[in-house]
């Protein structure tokens, strides 16, 4: 026996992005329409999430590293005193 589906899939592939080589959307069956706008936004919501987490760590690591120089400058001075 043969089941037929029928779905409407959106497929956006992203060979530029470091973890994902495409993403595979199914759209509910109840929707006809998907306005072009809100497809893109959920396609770069769907990429860019590791990258959002990576630029997290980068800030963290930026902020760790002035308080090490901060710390060290302050205890300089107060070496100096």
């Amino acid at each position: 026996m043969i089941k037929g589906v029928n779905r409407k899939v959106i497929e956006i592939n992203r060979p530029d992005s470091e973890y994902f080589e495409r993403a595979v959307l199914y759209l509910r069956p109840d929707v006809n329409e998907v306005p072009l706008h809100e497809t893109q936004l959920t396609a770069a919501a769907y990429f860019s999430q590791p990258e959002r987490r990576r630029e997290r760590l980068r800030g963290a690591l930026w902020f760790l590293l002035g308080a090490a120089v901060s710390a060290a400058v302050w205890w300089g001075f107060s070496l100096l005193l």
